[in-house]
């Protein structure tokens, strides 16, 4: 499949940070919201297929690749939300002058489509959340985060981001080469701060259940079938969310994208259609 032409621009939230977008294609709208500690270059080896026959929207959430990286500060006016996910989120379509799309949430992307689908669920057609979870992450997963941060604040931010994806959420991707080749790409554009902040959106993050009931859009749940913490979480989105359908992706784990690209691909346009 040919690559797809890509269009760039910037977008300015309410609160006055630059988000970088990026969108190739024609036809309905598509977001895809990048997962922690990447950009929007998680999507190139999606992009051909699904700007075929849409409008595809990538972006690079506010602390992340070429979108601003605001300090990071505790407390709830740190520039890091749930909230300021979904608003960077609508300053691109707003920039586009989309009203509506359909909208794909890998991990923490699945945070700013659904911080946006519970504010503005008129605005969405459809709704993918994959590897996603809208609860409380579980503890185990909060204590070694604890240690992320720790091995930021005394080590770097080098050693912050290797020791987050040698985790077992990730299964060994760091030994994979074509892997460790673009992960090191990103890890030159990261910041400290713009890492913290989005991990703390990612990881300390209140629940979103309460606001679940107000999406209107058909859903579709991935998840991985090695992926244990969010395997039951799935089960839960499936039912809680109208019009929900739940797919377990065998062979994969959290990163599905990356170890069963083809499958995800399949499952995402067949829902889109």
């Amino acid at each position: 499949m040919t690559a797809a032409t890509i269009e760039h621009g910037t977008a300015r939230t309410p609160d006055g940070v630059n988000v970088a977008y990026q969108t190739s294609g024609h036809g309905p709208a598509l977001v895809c919201c990048h997962p922690m500690g990447w950009d929007h270059t998680v999507w190139d080896r999606h992009r051909p297929p699904f700007s075929r026959d849409h409008q595809l929207i990538t972006f690079d959430q506010r602390g992340s690749g070429a979108s601003d990286h605001p300090p990071f500060t505790e407390g709830p006016n740190s520039a890091y939300t749930t909230t300021a996910f979904g608003d960077d989120l609508r300053a691109v379509l707003d920039a586009l002058k989309i009203e509506r799309s359909s909208l794909v949430g890998f991990s923490m992307g699945a945070v700013a489509a659904l911080s946006f689908a519970t504010r503005w669920p008129g605005r969405v057609e459809r709704l993918v959340l994959a590897s996603a979870m809208a609860s409380r992450l579980p503890q185990a997963i909060i204590d070694r985060a604890r240690l992320v941060e720790k091995v930021l604040a005394e080590d770097g931010i080098e050693a912050a981001m290797d020791f987050y994806f040698s985790g077992k959420l990730f299964e060994g991707l760091l030994a994979d080469d074509s892997f460790r080749e673009r992960f090191e790409s990103i890890r030159r554009r990261a910041t400290p701060h713009g890492f913290q902040g989005c991990f703390r959106v990612t990881i300390d993050r209140p629940s979103l259940v309460d606001q679940l009931h107000v999406i209107e859009a058909p859903t579709l749940i991935l998840v991985g079938q090695r992926d244990t913490h969010y395997l039951a979480e799935a089960d839960f989105l499936a039912k809680t969310l109208p019009e929900a359908t739940k797919i377990v992706i065998a062979n994969a784990g959290h990163p599905m994208t990356m170890q069963e690209p083809a499958v995800f691909e399949r499952h995402v346009l067949k829902f889109l259609r």
